[in-house]
């Protein structure tokens, strides 16, 4: 019978990665709430600290929200001194969103905390996970690429 303890480790597999998502989903809302912002706003913080700045347009395409949905979290997080929004040389009806020091500080305490946590997990699991994680990712952008209909 081991397509039955093949069928077993993979709903053991999927049960645990499932966990991961629920308890990523659980840090990352404390982690909003903390910072005074909505989930899609700390995502976005994270995404403009990532690439050094970020159009609207990024934001909303990374996030999947709407042009209207992105403008008014932008306008809630710039008026908390967030982000700001500077003219965009490129487009010159656009602009570009860049963190000012309390979004940094919001990002720095998300790295910090998901930092201390993965070293924690990668320490007792043998200085693996780096590889586990690269591999998952891989795997996911692989199935997410497989799962496109065909036109």
């Amino acid at each position: 019978m081991p397509a039955a303890a093949s069928d077993d480790d993979a709903a053991d597999l999927m049960a645990a990665f499932a966990a991961v998502v629920r308890a990523n989903a659980s840090l990352v809302s404390q982690l909003s709430t903390r910072a005074g912002v909505h989930e899609n706003a700390l995502r976005a913080l994270v995404l403009i600290s990532d690439t050094g700045y970020s159009t609207p347009t990024e934001v909303a395409g990374y996030l999947g929200l709407t042009s209207g949905a992105v403008t008014n979290m932008i306008d809630r997080m710039s008026t908390a001194g967030l982000l700001e929004r500077a003219p965009n040389p490129a487009d010159r009806r656009g602009s570009l969103l860049r963190l000012l020091p309390p979004g940094d500080a919001v990002v720095a305490d998300y790295r910090q905390r998901y930092a201390a946590m993965l070293r924690a997990v990668d320490g007792a699991h043998g200085g693996e996970l780096h590889e586990v994680l690269n591999d998952l990712a891989t795997s996911l952008y692989e199935q997410a690429a497989a799962a496109v209909p065909e036109e």
